[in-house]
């Protein structure tokens, strides 16, 4: 198949094919999993062709036109990064689509579970291929919104709830930054294309000396930070693991949060090299990296430990390809986006084993478990193997690219020192030795509380525990052969995945050359240091988790989900107040508010400007005003004023809204005689509809209208709205010959350009779709809200009525 053709086919197959889920699942039942699997699966054999071309450096580019207007086209480029991430993505999809047929009960909503697992996968790959500032963004936003339905699959809880609008709101806020960003980077450079732009001198040389380079590196940063959980914005993914555990696995682990650090990678060759560079990504990542695992260990669920886990590991990546400079462009690429692919083994192996753990024993509370190892023999060797890989132990794949995070530590060290002096040369690998030793500390704590000691007898769980059934254990045990595989032969992934990576987006990058064994080096001192302190540290884990209760508990302002949380609830307060003065409640008050900014809004211009054009208060109408009307449309105003009138003076709700109905199917038959049959056709449905309404909202209420009205109050509403019918009609009478100056009809454009632009000969079906066709969608989709709740209305009403409550 043709490349360009297999990237177009597995971004949007998972698109069109996730709606045929419910229509499946009536035939397929509770094995609609296995159907949204092999779907993964194709997508994972069709990024499999781009391959050969990102071995060979020769990238895979297509586009197609989108809005020419704006000079938008859909562009998809396949690199080695791209089609490393492609794999990612479908791969770990295709063994979370196989073990939710373990994990999910057969009562959930499983077809709205794989729906929405399926649309994001497919805005994954859509970032991994793009090649679009714009059209990142939208496939970016799209990760948000379908993390939030996944994030909030169990919406009875309100845990779910919280978890999923928080994310929500950090991530999808975040994205509005990034495309702040993006729009900065398309004004001083002319393109939105992202290859075009990392492969162009010139471009980067006006990017670069630009007094905007600054702000744009720190929006586009922020887009990324928030996706990937760094810096303050770390607070959204602890929560997120109220998510069902497969989901976790998939979004929170090896794809989602990997989104930003994709996009710094893939804008590396275009920001980086710069001491903002440095200072802003490296220096976000080594503080989150630290941070993150140290408080890794006051969690007591699995999950939460996990997730302050992937936080610090996703730090890890975001400091390696922050070490950049002018002279050394690449310096911590290779190891970053090896440790990448290591990262989506490990954790996601430690993920699905949480599952079997918390499927089994019914908790994820690490205090209640322990012993486990006898009873589950084989998920305990699968955690030993993920945990030691994490926590950077040979030969694992996790220790090779731990290896190669701490001779770049030191690179960097040395070549800041270099250049600006200080103690560089030891912060730097200190910062990532003490990262290694968080990570060993809370990687021992998940075997050692889960596993190790006696068994717990604790009431939440069963007194019986045994294996997971096949299903959910095979694709931890094949994540965990990718584990061995990669950590003794490194060659596969290294030449098949990350030199293409590394060589597409670093200029002159090296051959790479991954071993398990190289000597005795400073980096495996680093790493025998980093255990020896991590094993010395464990005696004192749980003193160190309580002392950050006490301080949490004293020092709560600290926390920065204490100021999410104030932010969050203020604003509800903050807004219920300005709706209790602005909206009191009586709709009156609204209605002469409204009229009276009408009349504003009417008067104040015709009295500004119009005392220099001779026109003043008393001579607002035109002279020339043609009365004349033929008899049948005198009876046509008659009967409106008459129904209006009706609307205004009957003492009952139904007659009233009769006569209101009334007068708008006059005015629907006063379009049909000016000729305007779409406004006609509108103005019945949105009356019928209306109709429909009201009607069923007036017999919930008395019949009778038994509020007195003063006769002052009667004299102020005519007053306040004839004076805004009068300047209604004044403004009308005047639009072609009075305060206006005469302006040419459009109907002679739409007859000349109908045939030419659209190829259409009626001219009034040209002007609804193609001129108006925003207006005419804008038409349709409010009928269609209002159709479905008129039925919405119907049914409850009909319910309640064969209920026997009516």
């Amino acid at each position: 198949m043709d490349p360009f053709n297999a990237i177009v086919i597995a971004v949007f197959l998972p698109f069109i094919l996730a709606w045929t889920l419910p229509a499946l699942y009536k035939v397929f039942k509770q094995r609609i999993g296995w159907i949204s699997a092999l779907i993964a699966f194709t997508c994972f054999a069709l990024n499999t062709q781009v391959i050969p071309y990102a071995m060979a450096g020769t990238p895979v580019k297509g586009s197609f036109t989108w809005l020419p207007a704006a000079g938008l086209s859909l562009d998809f480029y396949g690199d080695g990064m791209a089609v490393l991430l492609a794999l990612i993505v479908s791969g770990i999809g295709v063994i979370i689509m196989s073990y939710s047929n373990g994990y999910m009960s057969t009562k959930e909503d499983l077809p709205r579970y794989y729906q929405w697992l399926l649309l994001f996968m497919g805005a994954m790959l859509g970032i991994a291929y793009t090649d679009n500032t714009i059209q990142m963004f939208i496939f970016w936003e799209l990760t948000s919104i379908t993390s939030f339905m996944l994030i909030g699959y169990w919406r009875e809880r309100p845990e779910s709830v919280y978890g999923a609008t928080k994310a929500f709101l950090v991530t999808a806020g975040g994205g509005l930054f990034m495309f702040a960003g993006f729009l900065m980077l398309r004004v001083i450079t002319g393109t939105y294309a992202i290859s075009e732009l990392a492969q162009s001198s010139e471009l980067l040389g006006v990017l670069h000396g630009s007094n905007l380079y600054v702000a744009t590196l720190i929006l586009i940063f922020i887009g990324a930070a928030s996706k990937s959980a760094q810096g303050p914005f770390y607070i959204w993914l602890p929560n997120a693991m109220e998510a069902p555990t497969p989901v976790s696995a998939f979004l929170h682990s090896a794809t989602m949060v990997k989104a930003g650090v994709y996009l710094v990678a893939r804008l590396h060759p275009i920001l980086s090299g710069t001491p903002e560079w440095l200072v802003l990504v490296a220096g976000t990542g080594m503080i989150t990296m630290v941070m993150a695992g140290f408080m890794a260990f006051r969690q007591t669920d699995i999950k939460a430990i996990l997730a302050y886990s992937t936080i610090s590991q996703l730090a890890y990546l975001m400091t390696m390809y922050g070490y950049s400079t002018a002279e050394h462009p690449g310096l911590g690429f290779a190891a970053a986006t090896f440790h990448m692919l290591n990262h989506s083994t490990f954790k996601a192996t430690l993920f699905l084993v949480a599952g079997i753990v918390a499927h089994e024993t019914t908790t994820r509370d690490i205090r209640k478990l322990g012993g486990l190892r006898k009873e589950m023999p084989k998920t305990f060797i699968v955690a030993v193997i993920a945990a030691a890989s994490m926590a950077g132990v040979p030969p694992l794949n996790g220790f090779l690219s731990k290896e190669m995070f701490y001779e770049t530590s030191l690179e960097i060290g040395e070549l800041v020192s270099e250049t600006y002096g200080g103690p560089w040369a030891i912060v730097f690998p200190a910062v990532a030795v003490a990262g290694g030793v968080f990570t060993l500390m809370y990687s021992i704590r998940l075997i050692d509380g889960i596993f190790l000691g006696e068994r717990t007898h604790d009431h939440d769980v069963p007194h019986h525990v045994h294996e997971a059934p096949w299903v959910m254990l095979a694709p931890a045990v094949f994540l965990v052969g990718l584990i061995i595989f990669f950590g003794l032969y490194p060659k596969f992934p290294i030449e098949t995945l990350i030199q293409p990576a590394y060589s597409g987006l670093v200029p002159n990058a090296d051959h790479l050359h991954v071993a398990l064994w190289h000597g005795v080096t400073t980096p495996l001192l680093m790493t025998i240091a980093t255990f020896a302190i991590g094993i010395v540290l464990y005696k004192f884990y749980d003193s160190l988790a309580a002392w950050q209760n006490s301080f949490n508990d004293k020092l709560p302002w600290i926390s920065t989900n204490y100021w999410y949380d104030a932010t969050v609830n203020n604003a509800r307060d903050i807004t219920h107040k300005f709706a209790a003065i602005t909206q009191p409640g009586p709709i009156g008050v609204y209605i002469k508010m409204t009229l009276l900014f009408m009349g504003f809004l009417i008067f104040w211009p015709v009295y500004k400007f119009g005392i220099g054009m001779g026109i003043g208060i008393g001579n607002i109408l035109p002279a020339g005003i043609n009365y004349a009307a033929q008899p049948y449309e005198i009876v046509l105003y008659a009967l409106m004023i008459l129904a209006a009138l009706g609307a205004a003076v009957l003492p009952k709700y139904l007659p009233a809204v009769i006569s209101l109905s009334e007068l708008g199917f006059l005015v629907a038959l006063l379009y049909v005689y000016l000729k305007a049959p779409d406004l006609a056709m509108t103005q019945v449905c949105v009356e019928t509809l209306s109709t429909i309404i009201f009607i069923l909202v007036v017999m919930k209420v008395p019949q009778k209208f038994k509020e007195p009205m003063p006769a002052g109050k009667v004299l102020v509403n005519l007053l306040l709205s004839g004076v805004v019918s009068f300047g209604v009609l004044a403004v009308m009478l005047n639009a072609n010959i009075g305060v206006l100056a005469p302006f040419e009809t459009f109907n002679y454009y739409f007859i000349e350009k109908a045939l030419e632009m659209t190829g259409g000969l009626n001219v009034v079906n040209v002007i609804v779709v193609d001129f108006r066709g925003y207006d005419t969608i804008g038409e349709i989709s409010v009928l269609s809200l209002a159709a479905l709740g008129v039925y919405s209305l119907i049914l409850s009403r009909a319910k309640k009525v064969k209920g026997g409550k009516e």
